[in-house]
């Protein structure tokens, strides 16, 4: 069983203001409250929150619900609370009745705040960092719909933007070690093993003595977790961030070190920085500000005459891995499905690639066909998994043209959008946007 929540474990009134400094600015707070109550409302429950985590705490960003408890607890400790697991999990977490789930039946949260049906969804915040929650709860018994799912993603994503748009916030203390174990998965004894003997953590002290780590040190451990996953030893994976210790971290540094690495054909340490963008930035902003420049970059030597065709080549074989790495990483489809594939004869794939990726983390299936696919694949695979959207790549404007051509004459099933675009639509739309548009594109009502 576990403890029973005391006094301290609820903190109540002024308790509130320890709620981390970006969530309790007052354009966040109204954005925060607006969002719950849409939830309140859509969802018909009786409450709904905002949570963030904070190290071992749970804070209550945004309330809306009954005066006692919710209108007078601040927070609880993340181990009591449900909202732990759709944030490890980075999934959404449904629980028709919390009294007999075996998750959370024993959590003293679940009795004395009365919690019975939960669903709640993951928050992230700048740079795609999952920081808590938004959550419906019922004080009965029910089974959530897909439908529910839907709105409360849809109400989370609109969060999610304004702390993406906002500009970045000066750093706090930093995190303690038991905070970098919950985000990279890797325990605090393993952890200081790693900086005792590897160097591999580099943390500032306290005024009163006590380490803190900063963004670069999670970066690093993720680094340093995933290159065990793929088969290396901790010494060769240590030896080997340090080769590239003194990298930048920055989208415009990262990009000027990947030229540089292609120009001088060191793939140990072009693949170190291209893990390195994907780990520090999110999926969009690593190619789009970063892979996507230095292709352009090492093109335009290219096209003046300089021999890089086989640097393009290289660079693109390795983002091309991690994209496809994390494409492989599937998840439950709560949208509908997507296919994608580039026209046939276009070898360039990246950039759609790229929006299957996030197009997957937004809750599609993605079912990625890749280079050079004939249309009649394409759309007999869009027919076979019912698929709600199609989209074709072509680079160049005619061969789309030929396509929209082809495709008037196909008889398709009204529910399926088809989108044709390529690298030399202009404005070329960032990717996050194409996502929205390909998402309310489908929910349209047609016919």
């Amino acid at each position: 069983m576990a403890p029973s929540l005391t006094s301290q474990g609820v903190r109540t009134g002024a308790a509130a203001a320890s709620v981390p400094t970006h969530t309790h600015d007052a354009a966040a707070r109204e954005l925060f409250d607006r969002t719950t109550r849409l939830a309140a409302s859509l969802l018909d429950v009786p409450v709904a929150l905002i949570t963030v985590a904070d190290d071992d705490r749970l804070h209550f960003a945004s309330c809306v619900g009954p005066k006692y408890p919710w209108g007078s607890t601040a927070g609880i400790p993340l181990s009591h609370s449900a909202c732990q697991h759709a944030i490890q999990s980075k999934q959404p977490l449904l629980i028709e009745d919390a009294r007999r789930d075996p998750l959370v039946r024993d959590s003293p949260a679940t009795g004395e705040l009365g919690i019975v049906a939960y669903l709640g969804v993951p928050l992230t915040g700048a740079g795609g960092r999952t920081i808590g929650t938004l959550c419906a709860i019922d004080t009965t018994p029910r089974s959530w719909t897909e439908e529910n799912v839907r709105v409360l993603q849809d109400l989370a994503a609109t969060v999610t933007a304004y702390l993406e748009a906002r500009p970045a916030q000066p750093a706090a203390a930093g995190l303690n070690i038991a905070a970098v174990a919950r985000r990279t998965g890797i325990g605090a004894d393993t952890l200081r093993k790693w900086e005792r003997r590897y160097g591999v953590l580099r943390p500032s002290r306290t005024a009163g003595g006590q380490r803190r780590y900063d963004e670069r040190d999670v970066a690093r451990v993720e680094w340093l977790r995933d290159r065990l996953a793929d088969g290396f030893r901790i010494g060769e994976a240590a030896a080997l961030l340090e080769t590239d210790a003194d990298a930048e971290s920055s989208t415009t540094g990262l990009r000027d070190a990947i030229v540089t690495a292609v120009a001088g054909t060191d793939t140990r340490r072009l693949t170190a920085l291209v893990e390195q963008s994907f780990t520090l930035y999110d999926v969009e902003t690593a190619v789009e500000e970063i892979v996507a420049p230095a292709l352009r970059r090492i093109g335009d030597d290219w096209q003046g005459g300089a021999e890089r065709i086989a640097e393009e080549h290289m660079l693109s074989e390795v983002v091309l891995a991690r994209l496809r790495t994390l494409l492989g990483d599937r998840r439950a489809a709560v949208r509908g499905t997507a296919v994608l594939a580039c026209a046939p004869g276009e070898r360039h794939e990246l950039g759609l690639l790229a929006l299957a990726v996030l197009l997957q983390a937004d809750g599609w299936l993605a079912v990625y066909l890749g280079a050079d696919t004939p249309l009649e694949s394409a759309v007999t695979t869009a027919l076979r998994t019912d698929a709600d959207v199609l989209c074709l790549s072509a680079s160049d404007a005619a061969v789309r043209a030929e396509l929209e051509a082809e495709l008037a004459d196909v008889e398709l099933p009204e529910k399926l959008v088809v989108v044709t675009g390529g690298a030399d639509d202009e404005p070329a739309p960032r990717l996050a946007a194409a996502v929205a548009e390909l998402r309310a594109a489908s929910s349209m009502p047609r016919g």
